[in-house]
Parts: C-alpha cells; structure tokens; sequence
C-alpha cells in the first residue's frame, strides 16, 4: 500500500466560524444568547435568508451563524439519536471542571433536552441538543492522552480531585497512554500550522 503524499502546498488556514440552517430562528438565537453567553454581532438578510452572527470573542465578528431556512423534513439520524440528522457535533471548550458543573446546572434547569454526561480520557464532556436537535458537546481537556473513541459515564456529584484521580488511573492503563502534551507536541509535528505571519 503506497502512503498518501502531502500536496506540495499546503494553505494557510486555521478554522474560524461555523454557518448552520435553523427551523426557528428565534428560538435558536435565544437559546445561544442566554443560555450559552453568545452575543449577537449583526443580523441581516441576504438572497432571501435571515442572518444572525453571534460570538463569544471580539477578535471574530461572528463563531457561529444562524440561517433561517432549515427544511422540515429532515430524517432523524438512524444510527444514533443524539447525533443530527447532518451535524455530528458542535463542541465549546470550557474552562475547568466547575465551569463545566454550572453549565450542567443551567442545561438541566433549561430543560435542555437529551443531556449527556461522559468521559473521554482525554476530555470531561457534557452533550445536549439545541432547540434545532443538533449535537452540542461542552468539554474540558484533561492532561492524559490515548487512542480514541472512548467514552464511559461522567458523574461530576464527584469532586474534581476523585474525578481527576479516576480519570488518570484508567488513561494510563489503557493502550497507547501518553501525556497529552507529548501527544500534541508529536502530532503538532506532522501538522500543516497556521501562521498568522504570512
């Protein structure tokens, strides 16, 4: 089997923003605006669609975009029916395990539905669908990698320090464990990088 060759260049990229089609956009701007911090940015029409940009960072006008124009018709995934009929996932970093217990707290008194609460090894993740159905993923990164897909129950009624210890114990006896910083930096190596300087 003949290894893929990298092309002999390689854009400058780094991603930036997601767009997505939505049944109600209403709905959908009050459920990222209040229950998750997003900022509308603008809003306007364009080729006959209702735009809403919402970020979290003044550095990007927008992170996400609502569309209005979503079809009704869209089939549940028959696969998995956390993941959206087109998205798998939409994931937000979170800033440390409390964060990711008060987000919990908001999502349940939200009555946010399909709430799911799991641990990855090499991240502590909470799932949950947005008033449009689509996957969102809140997570926190550990210190510990291995190969994935892993995913096992999250109880975070636990301490951070019990959750923690847990989480190393079993990262570093499963099959190709390192610290995640090694894995980032071996990986980083292989990797075409951003540069905002050229």
């Amino acid at each position: 089997m003949n290894a893929i060759q990298p092309p002999s260049y390689t854009p400058n990229l780094m991603f930036s923003h997601l767009g997505f089609a939505v049944s109600d956009l209403g709905r959908m701007e009050d459920f990222y605006t209040r229950v998750l911090g997003f900022t509308v940015t603008d809003r306007g029409e364009v080729l006959g669609m209702d735009l809403v940009f919402l970020s979290r960072d003044p550095m990007d006008h927008h992170q996400i975009v609502l569309v209005s124009g979503r079809p009704d018709n869209l089939p549940p995934n028959p696969y998995h029916p956390q993941f959206g009929s087109l998205i798998n996932q939409i994931s937000f970093r979170v800033s440390s395990l409390q964060a990711l217990r008060e987000l919990h707290e908001i999502l349940v008194s939200e009555n946010v539905q399909n709430i799911m609460v799991g641990n990855h090894g090499i991240a502590w993740s909470i799932y949950c669908h947005d008033p449009d159905g689509n996957n969102l993923e809140f997570f926190v990164d550990t210190e510990w990698y291995f190969p994935q897909p892993f995913l096992i129950p999250l109880d975070l009624s636990k301490t951070d320090e019990e959750i923690i210890a847990e989480t190393e114990k079993f990262s570093r006896e499963q099959e190709g464990f390192e610290m995640y910083a090694d894995w980032r930096d071996r990986i980083g190596r292989r990797m075409h990088r951003y540069n905002p300087n050229i």
